[in-house]
Order: structure tokens, then sequence, then C-alpha cells
């Protein structure tokens, strides 16, 4: 494994800060550092700011936390499980997944973050589904294709909740739940449960779902692999955009950004509420995998594209503001998260294999 640092000095900081924030020494394409990995991440990204750590895991099943500032790895464990998901909640680590050996039941790990040791197993009753949980007032949900387990800001495990089967993502609205669901024949289903998760209605579509889905401003946004769908809180689903959507969305108070994954099309599509054009951007190639992102601090849109293009660009009016080619993600579901103060953004690129700090201040404030 290889390991290559851009930075030119180091400060020593309390860890409550992110020296991601401290420090802007970056080269030219907006890199404060990049950690090479052997194979390919497949969970997480998530961070950890209390701790100051970047966590995620490869397709070999290691778990890597790095200095979310300097890159540094400060530990790597490889537990005897496959993992779904990495999930930390206030100053404790969890990782939940299953097992390689014997019996295919669900475990959750206590991790210590200084050192990666494995202080506390538990079963866990359920197989969630990769990358996927909802944070909620009451902790963060955790579901499989038709169960759900909440697990508190304390660590305990709720009773375990029956769903229809089939489920492939959650939103939360108010205090009700809304469950997207592949159907046998490939069409899309939306079950509405209340806060105990008592079934209530369902609306259906005939387009295929990809897993992209989104609640804003009291409705839900549903991707496809040909449209766009939208729903009320009934529910009720109608068309609302024709090009297809496979990655994850993202929204401001007044706009709400979607990716195009259209062969020969791609771009991001910014709408108002009432589904008016506020601006439209083509990229190089379709965005299929990586999530759009928005900064409040900046304003500024993130996306990459499928060839490995990343764009920055004016949330508000769609100017490109920063373009750089520096590597693709070519696996689903996995998360972008930003630093605290919103100054970095965290890429787990699959080709090639590394994770990168990269500067949405510097992208955004270069010009």
């Amino acid at each position: 494994m290889k390991f290559y640092r851009k930075i030119v000095f180091w400060m020593g900081i309390v860890a409550f800060f992110s020296a991601c924030t401290v420090l802007d020494t970056v080269d030219e394409n907006g890199i404060l550092w990049e950690y090479y990995t052997p194979l390919p991440i497949t969970i997480g990204i998530e961070t950890m700011p209390s701790q100051n750590l970047v966590l995620f895991a490869d397709e070999g099943g290691t778990l890597y936390a790095l200095d979310a500032g300097s890159g540094l790895l400060r530990w790597k464990i490889t537990p005897p499980l496959t993992i779904t998901t990495i999930l930390p909640i206030d100053n404790t680590l969890y990782v939940v997944g299953y097992s390689n050996t014997g019996a295919q039941g669900s475990v959750i790990y206590t991790v210590d973050t200084l050192n990666g040791a494995i202080s506390l197993q538990r079963s866990f009753p359920i197989k969630p589904l990769p990358n996927r949980f909802l944070a909620t007032p009451d902790g963060m949900l955790l579901y499989s294709s038709s169960q759900a387990v909440m697990v508190s800001n304390n660590g305990n495990l709720s009773t375990t909740y029956s769903l229809l089967n089939g489920i492939i993502a959650m939103e939360r609205i108010g205090t009700e739940y809304y469950a997207l669901i592949r159907e046998t024949d490939n069409s899309t289903k939306i079950q509405k449960y209340s806060s105990s998760f008592s079934a209530i209605n369902n609306g259906t579509h005939t387009a295929n779902p990809t897993g992209s889905f989104l609640a804003w401003n009291t409705a839900l946004y549903i991707g496809s692999t040909t449209s766009l769908l939208r729903s009320d809180t009934t529910p009720s689903l109608s068309l609302f955009k024709t090009f297809p959507v496979k990655s994850s969305m993202a929204s401001a108070s007044l706009h709400l950004f979607v990716p195009s994954a259209e062969t020969f099309n791609g771009g991001i599509r910014a709408y108002d509420n009432a589904g008016n054009t506020v601006w439209s951007v083509a990229t190089y190639a379709p965005i299929s995998y990586a999530p759009l992102v928005y900064n409040s601090s900046y304003q500024v849109i993130f996306s990459l594209d499928d060839t490995g293009n990343i764009g920055v660009y004016d949330a508000s009016t769609g100017r490109l503001l920063f373009q750089r080619y520096l590597g693709s993600i070519q696996k689903t579901g996995l998360k972008l998260p930003m630093d605290m103060f919103q100054n970095y953004i965290f890429i787990p690129f699959s080709s090639p294999a590394k994770v990168v700090c990269f500067s949405l201040r510097y992208a955004s404030t270069s010009r």
C-alpha cells in the first residue's frame, strides 16, 4: 500500500478542530492529501469530527481510520465479517456486518477510536443494506430489504420492525417514514409508515427505481432508470422529469439538484419547488455513481462524472468554478462527506483506489 501526502508543514492543534480546516496547503488540483488503498473502497466514507477521523472499508473487508487533517493512518483492522455499516454516533464508533464463517448472523461491534480494538460485540437482528442508514431524532435507523432497527444515541437497539419486502432506500418527513421498494416486476412502490412503523398508505409507478431517493420540501423525489419521479406525502407518484437518475441528489432551501445519468447527455439540473428549471449544465460523462454534494458555506455544488472529472459549480447560477480530472468512482452507494466546517470533501476514488481530501474552499475561491 502506498501513501502519498501533499502537506508541506504540520501544526499541533486541539483534536476538536479538524486539521483540514486549519491547513490549506493544497496543490494546483486542490488536493490536500491522498491515501492509496490496495483495493477499491466499498463502505463509507464516514467522518467522526470529535475524533478527527475519516472512516471507510475496502472490498477486502479492511476498516481504515485516517487522520482527517493529515491523511495519516491512525489504525486499520480486518474483522471476520463483511462490513455493511460504519456508524459513528457522538464519540462512539459502531461497525455492523455479518459473519464470514459459520452462521451468517449479523453483529455490531463497538470499536475503540484510538487503536481500532473491538471493545464489545453483540448480535444484530438484521442484515442492513450496505451504506444505508437514516439519521433520526431517536438515533440511526438501519434497515434491510424487509426490516429495520433503531440504534439509539447511547447504542441501545430497538425492537425489530417488520416492513414490506423489497426496500432499497428510506426517507423521513416529519414523524413519518417512507420506504422505497423495488417490486418483483421492477416497478416502484413507496410505502408510508407511522413513527412506530405501522403501515399507512402506499403509491406505485411503473418506472424501475435505482435507489436514488430524497425528501425535500415535503415532497419525495425518486430516481429511476428512465426518469425522475415525484410524490407527495400521501404518497402519490407522478412523472417529474424524463431522464435517468441513478446517483444521489442534493438540495438547498430553494433548489433541488439532480444528476443526469443519460448517455451522451450527462449533467446537473437545478429546479425550484414548482419544478421549473433554474439552470442546467452538461458534464463530460453521465453521473451514475458519485452523489451530488451541496456546500452551504460556499454555496456550491460538487459533482464527479463517470469518467473521473470533478466539477464545482455556483449553486445559484450553475457557473463552473473549478474542473479537474482526478479519478473515477465505480461503486454505488459511496458517500462523499465534508469536514465539519465544509472546507473540504473526502472522495473515495475507485480508479485508482484512494481517498482524497479535496479543498472546496480552494475550488470555490481560486478564480
